[in-house]
């Protein structure tokens, strides 16, 4: 997909409406309402003029399945004093597209884009560490498979999505068993078509995880061989922003008022997980318990924490395996995307 075709799909080349179901609803806070609310935006040197400004502001967020911008309504965070137009992108090289197309503010992303981010030139700058789950993730294999573990599989068929932490794992477990990819019939597909061959019998394996697997497992009688991938990645996700978005001071405060929502929706998801799921549920119009089941054996709370040495440290390992693998050309610097001080 061309940037002209992405910028029209995301409504670039639309004038804004003035109002729509994507959109915050337009309010005005004082100086003391926005003091005093959960997410406090602070200029310096700007007075009443730039809270009303604040209300001409539109962030582009990128929102996806399970994604924070589902839930800060019910989390009390849905009352920005900016708009938000949210972005329903399926993730991964689309939502580096919308990024270099200029439609794109804030998002959410594995460890994987940022090294492709930076090897095409992509702008975003990395602001804040989500820490996610390790668990219900791994690889799955088809009902009646004989297979018992992973080195079971060579020789066979096992679907993966390309340049996603999907393909990540693959080739960690790979590694890990002293196994290449050419010593399986490893195919490469995008998600949505991996789970069809899976589902249809085409492929005996998938390497999957989160809500997409425990379906798979739950629902079609697929049964876990790894389901875990701790040990081979760390769990963390990024979130991201655009540079030129960081660049305008009236912004920048609105990310920083938007990612402190975000943390403040997670805390939430971590003290309802009963809510969360029937709101999950409600949203995919899966069963909720699927989604109970995620929260109960996720392996922490997924919380948004400030860039931290380990952190920085992981993404950079994580590229460095990228090269190796050859799935960039080259070892990449990626302490350069990290922006700090927002959260």
């Amino acid at each position: 997909m061309g940037l002209a075709q992405l910028s029209a799909l995301l409504g670039r080349d639309r004038p804004r409406p003035a109002r729509s179901a994507r959109l915050m609803p337009r309010q005005l806070y004082s100086r003391r309402a926005l003091l005093a609310g959960a997410g406090v935006l602070t200029l310096a040197g700007c007075g009443a003029a730039t809270e009303r400004a604040l209300s001409d502001v539109t962030l582009s967020v990128w929102r996806y399945k399970t994604t924070a911008g589902n839930f800060m309504a019910a989390a009390g965070q849905a009352d920005t004093p900016y708009q938000v137009r949210y972005v329903d992108l399926p993730g991964g090289p689309l939502v580096l597209n919308a990024y270099a197309a200029g439609a794109l503010d804030y998002a959410y992303m594995s460890e994987i884009p940022p090294a492709f981010a930076l090897q095409s030139g992509t702008p975003l700058r990395l602001i804040a560490t989500h820490q996610g789950d390790v668990n219900n993730s791994g690889v799955l294999v088809v009902k009646g498979s004989s297979a018992r573990q992973f080195h079971d599989l060579r020789g066979r068929m096992i679907a993966y999505t390309p340049n996603t932490n999907n393909h990540y794992y693959l080739l960690k477990l790979l590694e890990a068993h002293d196994l290449r990819l050419s010593d399986m019939q490893a195919v490469g597909l995008p998600a949505n078509d991996a789970n069809a061959a899976f589902t249809r019998g085409h492929v005996e394996a998938i390497v999957t995880g989160g809500i997409s697997a425990l379906l798979t497992e739950s629902l079609l009688g697929g049964r876990w061989i790894v389901r875990s991938v701790a040990g081979l990645y760390s769990g963390n996700f990024c979130i991201s922003a655009h540079p030129a978005t960081l660049a305008d001071p009236l912004k920048r405060a609105a990310i920083r008022d938007y990612l402190r929502r975000e943390q403040a929706t997670w805390q939430w998801i971590d003290r309802n997980p009963e809510r969360w799921a029937a709101l999950s549920g409600t949203l995919s119009s899966q069963p909720a318990a699927l989604f109970q089941r995620l929260a109960r054996e996720a392996s922490r709370p997924a919380l948004i924490v400030p860039p931290a040495k380990t952190a920085i440290a992981s993404l950079q390992h994580v590229a460095d395996d990228l090269a190796r693998f050859a799935l960039v050309r080259d070892r990449f610097d990626l302490s350069t995307l990290w922006e700090p001080g927002l959260i």
